[in-house]
Protein backbone atom coordinates (compact mmCIF):
# COMPACT_ATOMS: atom_id res chain seq x y z
CA UNK A 1 0.00 0.00 0.00
CA UNK A 2 1.30 3.56 -1.21
CA UNK A 3 -0.20 6.98 -0.16
CA UNK A 4 0.31 10.34 -1.89
CA UNK A 5 0.34 13.45 -0.29
CA UNK A 6 -2.37 15.33 -1.62
CA UNK A 7 0.36 18.62 -1.22
CA UNK A 8 3.33 17.60 -1.96
CA UNK A 9 3.14 14.65 -4.53
CA UNK A 10 5.27 12.17 -2.51
CA UNK A 11 4.50 9.60 -0.65
CA UNK A 12 4.03 11.10 3.49
CA UNK A 13 6.48 9.64 5.64
CA UNK A 14 3.21 10.59 8.86
CA UNK A 15 -0.05 9.79 6.90
CA UNK A 16 -2.98 11.49 7.66
CA UNK A 17 -6.52 11.81 6.64
CA UNK A 18 -9.13 14.65 6.35
CA UNK A 19 -12.40 13.73 7.80
CA UNK A 20 -14.35 15.76 5.39
CA UNK A 21 -12.66 15.48 2.11
CA UNK A 22 -10.96 12.03 2.08
CA UNK A 23 -7.68 13.26 0.94
CA UNK A 24 -4.46 12.18 2.22
CA UNK A 25 -1.71 14.58 3.47
CA UNK A 26 1.56 14.43 4.46
CA UNK A 27 1.35 15.49 8.39
CA UNK A 28 3.59 18.01 8.58
CA UNK A 29 2.92 19.98 5.71
CA UNK A 30 -1.02 20.45 6.60
CA UNK A 31 -0.44 21.45 9.99
CA UNK A 32 1.85 24.60 8.31
CA UNK A 33 -1.10 24.92 5.65
CA UNK A 34 -3.47 25.03 8.34
CA UNK A 35 -1.63 27.67 9.97
CA UNK A 36 -0.81 29.77 7.51
CA UNK A 37 -4.37 29.45 5.89
CA UNK A 38 -6.87 28.44 8.23
CA UNK A 39 -8.61 25.89 5.73
CA UNK A 40 -8.01 22.61 4.19
CA UNK A 41 -5.97 22.78 0.81
CA UNK A 42 -8.45 23.47 -2.18
CA UNK A 43 -11.76 23.86 -0.67
CA UNK A 44 -12.86 26.95 1.34
CA UNK A 45 -13.92 25.14 4.66
CA UNK A 46 -12.34 24.92 7.76
CA UNK A 47 -10.60 21.91 9.08
CA UNK A 48 -9.76 21.35 12.60
CA UNK A 49 -7.73 18.97 14.69
CA UNK A 50 -10.57 16.72 15.56
CA UNK A 51 -11.13 16.58 11.51
CA UNK A 52 -7.26 15.04 11.19
CA UNK A 53 -7.41 11.13 10.98
CA UNK A 54 -3.66 9.56 11.51
CA UNK A 55 -2.84 6.63 9.44
CA UNK A 56 -1.28 3.83 11.25
CA UNK A 57 0.05 1.73 8.02
CA UNK A 58 1.52 -1.75 8.39
CA UNK A 59 4.29 -2.16 6.66
CA UNK A 60 4.64 1.78 7.00
CA UNK A 61 4.89 3.55 3.49
CA UNK A 62 7.81 2.86 1.32
CA UNK A 63 9.00 6.32 -0.65
CA UNK A 64 9.81 5.45 -4.43
CA UNK A 65 13.57 5.33 -5.35
CA UNK A 66 14.57 8.78 -6.55
CA UNK A 67 15.36 8.88 -10.15
CA UNK A 68 18.92 8.67 -10.11
CA UNK A 69 18.95 5.30 -8.76
CA UNK A 70 16.37 3.45 -10.98
CA UNK A 71 18.94 2.51 -13.91
CA UNK A 72 22.74 0.29 -13.69
CA UNK A 73 24.52 3.66 -15.88
CA UNK A 74 22.37 6.26 -13.01
CA UNK A 75 23.64 3.58 -10.10
CA UNK A 76 27.11 3.53 -11.44
CA UNK A 77 27.56 7.05 -12.02
CA UNK A 78 26.40 7.55 -8.25
CA UNK A 79 28.99 5.14 -7.47
CA UNK A 80 31.44 6.87 -9.63
CA UNK A 81 31.00 10.04 -7.54
CA UNK A 82 30.95 8.16 -4.60
CA UNK A 83 34.26 7.14 -5.36
CA UNK A 84 35.99 10.22 -6.40
CA UNK A 85 34.52 11.45 -3.14
CA UNK A 86 36.74 8.81 -0.80
CA UNK A 87 39.95 9.45 -2.85
CA UNK A 88 39.25 13.27 -2.11
CA UNK A 89 38.78 12.40 1.29
CA UNK A 90 42.17 10.11 1.80
CA UNK A 91 44.19 12.40 -0.34
CA UNK A 92 42.93 15.46 2.27
CA UNK A 93 43.83 12.53 5.20
CA UNK A 94 47.60 11.87 3.55
CA UNK A 95 48.01 16.02 3.95
CA UNK A 96 46.77 16.60 7.12
CA UNK A 97 48.57 13.66 8.28
CA UNK A 98 51.95 14.17 6.85
CA UNK A 99 51.53 18.28 8.22
CA UNK A 100 51.16 16.52 12.03
CA UNK A 101 53.76 14.30 11.40
CA UNK A 102 56.07 17.83 10.24
CA UNK A 103 54.31 19.36 13.19
CA UNK A 104 55.45 16.79 15.93
CA UNK A 105 59.09 16.01 14.53
CA UNK A 106 59.65 20.14 15.09
CA UNK A 107 58.01 19.65 18.47
CA UNK A 108 60.18 16.68 19.16
CA UNK A 109 63.21 18.69 18.23
CA UNK A 110 62.56 21.62 20.51
CA UNK A 111 61.90 19.20 22.85
CA UNK A 112 65.36 17.90 22.99
CA UNK A 113 66.31 20.94 22.71
CA UNK A 114 65.05 22.54 25.54
CA UNK A 115 66.47 19.58 27.76
CA UNK A 116 69.78 19.62 26.79
CA UNK A 117 69.11 23.71 27.59
CA UNK A 118 67.63 22.71 30.92
CA UNK A 119 70.52 20.14 31.35
CA UNK A 120 72.94 22.47 31.12
CA UNK A 121 71.21 25.01 33.24
CA UNK A 122 70.73 22.77 35.87
CA UNK A 123 74.43 21.76 35.94
CA UNK A 124 75.64 25.47 35.78
CA UNK A 125 72.96 26.21 38.86
CA UNK A 126 74.58 23.19 40.66
CA UNK A 127 77.82 24.54 39.91
CA UNK A 128 76.88 28.25 41.24
CA UNK A 129 75.19 26.37 44.33
CA UNK A 130 78.71 24.63 45.10
CA UNK A 131 80.70 27.26 44.79
CA UNK A 132 78.17 29.70 46.67
CA UNK A 133 78.10 26.65 49.86
CA UNK A 134 82.46 27.14 49.30
CA UNK A 135 81.79 30.77 49.71
CA UNK A 136 79.68 30.66 52.75
CA UNK A 137 82.00 28.09 54.66
CA UNK A 138 84.53 30.24 54.05
CA UNK A 139 82.72 33.56 55.27
CA UNK A 140 81.49 31.13 58.23
CA UNK A 141 85.29 30.32 59.18
CA UNK A 142 86.29 34.10 58.95
CA UNK A 143 83.20 35.63 61.09
CA UNK A 144 83.63 32.54 63.44
CA UNK A 145 87.99 33.66 63.69
CA UNK A 146 86.36 37.01 64.14
CA UNK A 147 84.21 36.18 66.77
CA UNK A 148 87.29 34.59 68.55
CA UNK A 149 89.56 37.30 68.28
CA UNK A 150 86.81 40.03 69.89
CA UNK A 151 86.46 37.22 72.72
CA UNK A 152 89.80 37.19 73.52
CA UNK A 153 90.45 41.01 73.35
CA UNK A 154 87.35 41.17 75.69
CA UNK A 155 88.56 39.52 79.00
CA UNK A 156 85.65 40.74 81.16
CA UNK A 157 83.11 39.23 78.63
CA UNK A 158 84.62 36.22 78.11
CA UNK A 159 84.88 35.58 82.21
CA UNK A 160 80.98 36.37 82.01
CA UNK A 161 80.35 33.89 79.51
CA UNK A 162 82.34 31.31 81.03
CA UNK A 163 80.17 30.94 83.22
CA UNK A 164 77.33 29.63 80.54
CA UNK A 165 78.00 25.73 79.68
CA UNK A 166 75.86 26.13 76.82
CA UNK A 167 77.84 29.06 75.46
CA UNK A 168 80.97 27.64 76.39
CA UNK A 169 79.99 24.72 74.31
CA UNK A 170 79.47 26.65 71.43
CA UNK A 171 82.80 28.53 71.47
CA UNK A 172 84.88 25.74 72.19
CA UNK A 173 82.63 23.79 69.28
CA UNK A 174 83.04 26.65 66.75
CA UNK A 175 87.36 26.49 67.69
CA UNK A 176 86.93 23.02 66.83
CA UNK A 177 85.21 23.32 63.52
CA UNK A 178 87.41 26.11 62.79
CA UNK A 179 90.55 23.99 63.23
CA UNK A 180 89.16 20.47 61.63
CA UNK A 181 87.98 22.76 58.51
CA UNK A 182 91.70 24.08 57.95
CA UNK A 183 93.16 20.28 57.97
CA UNK A 184 90.35 18.85 55.56
CA UNK A 185 90.29 21.31 52.98
CA UNK A 186 93.43 20.12 50.84
CA UNK A 187 93.21 16.19 52.56
CA UNK A 188 93.57 13.45 50.97
CA UNK A 189 93.90 9.87 51.36
CA UNK A 190 96.78 8.88 53.16
CA UNK A 191 99.58 7.12 50.64
CA UNK A 192 99.58 3.93 53.01
CA UNK A 193 96.03 3.63 53.54
CA UNK A 194 94.96 -0.18 52.31
CA UNK A 195 94.59 -0.38 48.69
CA UNK A 196 91.24 -1.95 47.51
CA UNK A 197 93.02 -4.55 45.93
CA UNK A 198 93.92 -6.04 48.93
CA UNK A 199 90.39 -5.47 50.61
CA UNK A 200 89.01 -7.12 47.03
CA UNK A 201 90.82 -10.32 49.16
CA UNK A 202 90.02 -10.04 52.50
CA UNK A 203 88.91 -12.87 54.49
CA UNK A 204 88.25 -14.22 58.13
CA UNK A 205 91.09 -13.73 60.60
CA UNK A 206 89.60 -14.46 63.77
CA UNK A 207 86.80 -15.45 65.58
CA UNK A 208 85.28 -14.85 68.90
CA UNK A 209 82.46 -17.42 69.49
CA UNK A 210 81.44 -16.19 72.55
CA UNK A 211 80.80 -13.11 74.37
CA UNK A 212 78.58 -11.70 77.05
CA UNK A 213 75.63 -14.26 78.62
CA UNK A 214 74.89 -16.96 76.47
CA UNK A 215 71.60 -16.78 78.49
CA UNK A 216 70.43 -13.33 77.28
CA UNK A 217 72.52 -13.14 73.72
CA UNK A 218 73.28 -10.46 71.29
CA UNK A 219 75.62 -7.74 70.64
CA UNK A 220 74.22 -4.68 70.29
CA UNK A 221 77.04 -2.29 69.55
CA UNK A 222 80.87 -2.44 69.69
CA UNK A 223 83.55 0.87 69.17
CA UNK A 224 87.72 -0.16 68.51
CA UNK A 225 90.24 1.91 70.27
CA UNK A 226 93.22 3.75 67.77
CA UNK A 227 95.05 0.54 68.37
CA UNK A 228 92.58 -1.90 66.90
CA UNK A 229 93.46 -3.81 70.28
CA UNK A 230 90.95 -3.42 72.58
CA UNK A 231 86.64 -3.94 71.63
CA UNK A 232 84.35 -2.03 73.17
CA UNK A 233 80.92 -4.37 73.20
CA UNK A 234 77.54 -3.83 74.50
CA UNK A 235 74.97 -6.37 74.90
CA UNK A 236 71.76 -7.46 75.42
CA UNK A 237 72.85 -8.87 78.99
CA UNK A 238 72.68 -5.72 80.66
CA UNK A 239 76.23 -5.23 80.39
CA UNK A 240 79.23 -3.83 78.73
CA UNK A 241 82.21 -5.88 78.13
CA UNK A 242 86.14 -4.69 77.37
CA UNK A 243 87.88 -7.74 74.88
CA UNK A 244 91.19 -7.89 74.12
CA UNK A 245 92.48 -9.36 70.55
CA UNK A 246 95.90 -10.20 71.31
CA UNK A 247 95.12 -12.26 74.54
CA UNK A 248 91.74 -13.09 73.45
CA UNK A 249 90.17 -12.65 76.61
CA UNK A 250 87.81 -10.22 78.04
CA UNK A 251 89.50 -7.76 80.20
CA UNK A 252 86.67 -6.04 82.05
CA UNK A 253 82.66 -6.16 82.31
CA UNK A 254 81.09 -3.35 83.45
CA UNK A 255 77.91 -4.02 85.21
CA UNK A 256 75.12 -1.62 87.01
CA UNK A 257 72.58 -1.23 83.96
CA UNK A 258 69.35 -2.77 84.63
CA UNK A 259 68.28 -3.41 81.14
CA UNK A 260 69.81 -4.15 77.27
CA UNK A 261 72.92 -1.84 77.44
CA UNK A 262 72.13 -0.16 73.64
CA UNK A 263 75.29 2.19 73.09
CA UNK A 264 79.42 1.93 74.21
CA UNK A 265 81.96 4.12 73.03
CA UNK A 266 85.26 4.89 74.15
CA UNK A 267 86.70 8.76 75.00
CA UNK A 268 89.40 9.57 73.36
CA UNK A 269 90.08 6.75 70.99
CA UNK A 270 90.24 4.76 73.96
CA UNK A 271 92.64 2.57 75.85
CA UNK A 272 93.29 1.16 79.21
CA UNK A 273 93.62 4.55 80.60
CA UNK A 274 90.42 6.52 79.13
CA UNK A 275 86.72 6.89 80.02
CA UNK A 276 84.03 4.94 78.66
CA UNK A 277 80.67 5.53 78.05
CA UNK A 278 77.24 3.55 77.80
CA UNK A 279 73.34 4.14 76.78
CA UNK A 280 70.94 1.62 78.45
CA UNK A 281 66.86 0.93 78.13
CA UNK A 282 67.00 1.64 81.34
CA UNK A 283 66.83 5.31 80.67
CA UNK A 284 70.32 6.10 81.86
CA UNK A 285 73.43 6.69 80.59
CA UNK A 286 76.55 5.78 82.28
CA UNK A 287 80.36 7.32 83.09
CA UNK A 288 83.21 4.70 83.30
CA UNK A 289 86.31 5.70 85.26
CA UNK A 290 89.39 3.43 84.65
CA UNK A 291 91.17 1.90 87.72
CA UNK A 292 94.43 3.73 88.49
CA UNK A 293 96.20 0.29 88.24
CA UNK A 294 94.44 -0.45 84.48
CA UNK A 295 98.13 -2.03 82.80
CA UNK A 296 98.27 -4.82 80.65
CA UNK A 297 100.70 -6.44 83.02
CA UNK A 298 98.32 -6.17 85.96
CA UNK A 299 95.66 -8.05 83.63
CA UNK A 300 93.61 -9.25 86.17
CA UNK A 301 92.93 -6.19 88.29
CA UNK A 302 91.90 -4.41 85.25
CA UNK A 303 88.54 -2.21 85.62
CA UNK A 304 86.26 0.35 84.98
CA UNK A 305 83.95 2.12 87.68
CA UNK A 306 81.15 3.76 87.47
CA UNK A 307 81.74 7.93 87.99
CA UNK A 308 78.78 9.50 86.52
CA UNK A 309 74.92 8.33 85.74
CA UNK A 310 73.11 10.80 83.83
CA UNK A 311 69.19 10.56 83.70
CA UNK A 312 68.11 13.37 81.31
CA UNK A 313 66.03 10.94 79.22
CA UNK A 314 62.86 9.61 80.11
CA UNK A 315 62.36 6.71 78.26
CA UNK A 316 64.66 4.28 76.47
CA UNK A 317 68.01 5.73 75.54
CA UNK A 318 68.66 4.43 72.15
CA UNK A 319 72.32 6.13 70.65
CA UNK A 320 75.96 8.11 71.50
CA UNK A 321 77.96 9.88 69.95
CA UNK A 322 81.33 11.54 70.86
CA UNK A 323 81.96 15.09 69.74
CA UNK A 324 84.85 15.64 67.26
CA UNK A 325 86.31 18.08 70.26
CA UNK A 326 86.74 14.83 72.40
CA UNK A 327 85.13 16.83 75.50
CA UNK A 328 80.81 16.17 74.51
CA UNK A 329 78.82 13.93 73.41
CA UNK A 330 75.59 13.75 72.70
CA UNK A 331 72.88 11.08 73.76
CA UNK A 332 69.47 10.51 71.98
CA UNK A 333 66.30 8.55 73.61
CA UNK A 334 62.65 7.25 72.25
CA UNK A 335 60.67 10.02 74.06
CA UNK A 336 62.44 12.32 71.42
CA UNK A 337 64.76 14.10 73.94
CA UNK A 338 68.46 14.76 72.59
CA UNK A 339 70.81 16.48 74.68
CA UNK A 340 74.54 17.06 74.91
CA UNK A 341 76.77 16.68 77.81
CA UNK A 342 80.14 17.35 78.81
CA UNK A 343 82.90 13.89 79.53
CA UNK A 344 82.29 14.47 83.23
CA UNK A 345 78.90 14.20 83.50
CA UNK A 346 77.16 17.49 83.07
CA UNK A 347 73.89 18.33 80.83
CA UNK A 348 74.66 21.31 78.48
CA UNK A 349 71.61 21.09 76.04
CA UNK A 350 68.57 19.39 75.77
CA UNK A 351 65.86 19.25 73.04
CA UNK A 352 62.54 17.60 71.77
CA UNK A 353 61.87 16.51 68.85
CA UNK A 354 58.14 14.94 68.07
CA UNK A 355 59.42 11.59 66.78
CA UNK A 356 61.13 8.76 68.59
CA UNK A 357 64.92 8.92 68.15
CA UNK A 358 67.05 5.99 67.17
CA UNK A 359 69.99 7.04 65.80
CA UNK A 360 72.59 10.50 66.85
CA UNK A 361 75.68 11.35 65.36
CA UNK A 362 77.94 14.24 65.15
CA UNK A 363 78.70 15.82 61.94
CA UNK A 364 82.93 15.75 61.59
CA UNK A 365 82.92 19.71 61.96
CA UNK A 366 80.85 19.26 65.30
CA UNK A 367 78.68 22.47 64.83
CA UNK A 368 75.75 19.95 63.34
CA UNK A 369 73.98 16.84 64.38
CA UNK A 370 72.46 14.39 62.34
CA UNK A 371 69.43 12.56 64.12
CA UNK A 372 67.49 9.56 62.43
CA UNK A 373 64.28 9.12 63.97
CA UNK A 374 61.83 5.88 64.17
CA UNK A 375 59.29 7.58 61.20
CA UNK A 376 62.22 7.10 58.53
CA UNK A 377 63.42 10.49 58.85
CA UNK A 378 66.87 11.88 59.32
CA UNK A 379 67.39 15.44 60.67
CA UNK A 380 70.75 17.43 60.12
CA UNK A 381 70.27 19.73 63.12
CA UNK A 382 72.13 23.01 63.51
CA UNK A 383 73.02 22.86 67.36
CA UNK A 384 73.72 26.57 68.09
CA UNK A 385 70.58 28.03 66.23
CA UNK A 386 68.53 24.82 67.05
CA UNK A 387 67.09 24.61 63.49
CA UNK A 388 66.73 21.99 61.53
CA UNK A 389 69.03 22.74 58.14
CA UNK A 390 67.50 19.24 56.09
CA UNK A 391 64.86 16.85 57.08
CA UNK A 392 65.60 13.99 54.59
CA UNK A 393 63.46 10.88 53.94
CA UNK A 394 65.62 8.01 54.46
CA UNK A 395 62.95 5.04 54.66
CA UNK A 396 60.31 4.61 51.92
CA UNK A 397 58.92 1.45 52.84
CA UNK A 398 56.33 1.83 55.38
CA UNK A 399 56.86 -1.63 57.07
CA UNK A 400 60.35 -0.96 57.52
CA UNK A 401 60.51 3.09 58.20
CA UNK A 402 62.73 3.04 61.49
CA UNK A 403 66.84 4.15 60.47
CA UNK A 404 68.96 1.53 62.09
CA UNK A 405 72.07 3.33 60.87
CA UNK A 406 73.89 6.94 60.31
CA UNK A 407 77.23 7.70 59.82
CA UNK A 408 79.09 10.71 58.77
CA UNK A 409 81.93 10.74 56.49
CA UNK A 410 85.25 12.24 57.20
CA UNK A 411 85.21 14.43 54.20
CA UNK A 412 81.94 16.02 56.04
CA UNK A 413 79.74 16.12 52.41
CA UNK A 414 78.57 12.65 52.58
CA UNK A 415 76.61 10.49 55.68
CA UNK A 416 75.01 6.97 55.19
CA UNK A 417 71.98 5.49 56.04
CA UNK A 418 70.59 2.41 57.18
CA UNK A 419 66.77 1.16 57.30
CA UNK A 420 65.83 -2.48 57.27
CA UNK A 421 65.15 -2.39 53.64
CA UNK A 422 67.98 -0.85 52.21
CA UNK A 423 71.29 1.37 52.27
CA UNK A 424 72.05 4.67 50.76
CA UNK A 425 74.60 7.28 50.89
CA UNK A 426 73.65 10.97 50.95
CA UNK A 427 75.08 14.59 49.71
CA UNK A 428 74.74 17.05 52.04
CA UNK A 429 75.35 19.78 49.93
CA UNK A 430 72.86 18.46 46.98
CA UNK A 431 70.59 17.21 50.25
CA UNK A 432 69.86 14.13 47.65
CA UNK A 433 70.60 10.34 47.46
CA UNK A 434 74.49 9.81 45.52
CA UNK A 435 73.98 5.78 45.59
CA UNK A 436 71.16 3.55 47.29
CA UNK A 437 71.46 -0.44 47.58
CA UNK A 438 68.50 -2.78 48.37
CA UNK A 439 68.56 -6.66 49.16
CA UNK A 440 67.98 -7.24 45.14
CA UNK A 441 71.50 -5.10 44.37
CA UNK A 442 73.40 -7.24 46.33
CA UNK A 443 71.73 -10.90 45.31
CA UNK A 444 71.07 -11.37 48.68
CA UNK A 445 67.96 -12.99 50.62
CA UNK A 446 64.86 -10.23 50.40
CA UNK A 447 64.18 -11.16 53.83
CA UNK A 448 67.40 -9.73 54.97
CA UNK A 449 67.20 -6.47 57.01
CA UNK A 450 70.43 -4.00 56.59
CA UNK A 451 71.80 -2.98 60.09
CA UNK A 452 75.03 -1.22 61.15
CA UNK A 453 76.85 1.25 58.26
CA UNK A 454 80.18 3.12 58.97
CA UNK A 455 82.46 4.64 56.63
CA UNK A 456 86.49 4.24 57.38
CA UNK A 457 88.49 6.63 59.43
CA UNK A 458 89.71 8.05 55.87
CA UNK A 459 86.36 8.15 54.67
CA UNK A 460 87.55 5.68 51.54
CA UNK A 461 86.24 3.02 52.39
CA UNK A 462 81.97 2.11 53.53
CA UNK A 463 80.53 -0.97 55.23
CA UNK A 464 77.11 -2.22 56.04
CA UNK A 465 75.57 -5.27 56.99
CA UNK A 466 72.85 -6.81 55.36
CA UNK A 467 73.26 -10.53 55.33
CA UNK A 468 77.04 -10.04 54.88
CA UNK A 469 79.11 -7.36 55.26
CA UNK A 470 79.87 -5.86 52.22
CA UNK A 471 82.69 -3.15 51.53
CA UNK A 472 82.50 -0.58 48.88
CA UNK A 473 85.26 1.94 48.00
CA UNK A 474 84.05 5.11 47.95
CA UNK A 475 85.47 6.24 44.85
CA UNK A 476 83.57 5.01 42.01
CA UNK A 477 81.60 2.97 44.83
CA UNK A 478 82.98 -0.25 43.49
CA UNK A 479 81.83 -3.53 45.95
CA UNK A 480 85.18 -4.93 46.62
CA UNK A 481 83.46 -7.60 48.98
CA UNK A 482 81.06 -9.88 51.00
CA UNK A 483 82.15 -11.13 54.30
CA UNK A 484 81.14 -13.44 56.50
CA UNK A 485 77.69 -15.81 56.90
CA UNK A 486 74.31 -15.83 57.11
CA UNK A 487 74.47 -14.73 60.74
CA UNK A 488 72.53 -11.62 61.98
CA UNK A 489 75.33 -8.87 62.27
CA UNK A 490 74.22 -5.55 64.16
CA UNK A 491 77.42 -3.49 64.46
CA UNK A 492 80.86 -2.84 62.84
CA UNK A 493 83.71 -0.90 63.32
CA UNK A 494 86.51 -0.42 61.26
CA UNK A 495 90.47 -0.85 62.77
CA UNK A 496 92.74 1.50 62.75
CA UNK A 497 93.01 5.08 60.95
CA UNK A 498 94.46 2.64 57.77
CA UNK A 499 91.75 0.45 57.48
CA UNK A 500 93.25 -2.54 58.74
CA UNK A 501 90.77 -4.17 59.51
CA UNK A 502 87.12 -4.58 59.99
CA UNK A 503 84.99 -6.01 63.32
CA UNK A 504 81.26 -7.53 63.16
CA UNK A 505 79.30 -8.35 65.81
CA UNK A 506 76.36 -10.23 65.59
CA UNK A 507 73.57 -11.74 67.58
CA UNK A 508 74.57 -14.56 68.68
CA UNK A 509 77.22 -13.24 70.49
CA UNK A 510 80.26 -13.77 68.34
CA UNK A 511 82.84 -11.14 67.38
CA UNK A 512 84.49 -11.72 63.90
CA UNK A 513 87.94 -9.90 62.98
CA UNK A 514 88.09 -9.40 59.30
CA UNK A 515 91.24 -8.31 57.39
CA UNK A 516 92.42 -7.68 53.81
CA UNK A 517 95.11 -10.00 52.56
CA UNK A 518 98.64 -9.18 51.59
CA UNK A 519 99.62 -9.38 47.72
CA UNK A 520 102.47 -10.81 47.09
Amino acid sequence: MSFICAISGEAPATPVISAKTGRVYEQRLLQKYLDEEGREPGTEHSLSEDEIISVHADPPAVKPRPPTLTSIPALLSTFQNEWDALVLETFTLKQQYQQVRQELSQALYQNDASCRVIARLIKERDEARQTLESLQAQVGELRTQQAVDADDAAGASMEVDAGNPEEVYYEKSAEVATELRKGRVKRKLPADLTPADQWKAAALASTVESLHSTTQPGILALDVDTTGELVLTAGEDHHAEVYARSKDQTLATLKGHTKRVNAALWINGGGLGERIITASADKSVRIWQPKANNTHENAKAIGWTKKHVIKTHAAEVTSLSIHPGGEYFASASIDGTWAIHTIDGDTVITEQLDSQITQIEFHPDGQFIGIGTADGLVKIVDVKQKQTLATLDVATEAEAKQVVGLHFSENGYYFATTSAMSAAVWDLRKQRKVREWSSSDLESDDASAFTAIRFDKTGGYLAFANNKLHIFQVKGWHHLCALGDSSAITSVAWIGSLSTGIVAASSDNSLRVFEPKLLE
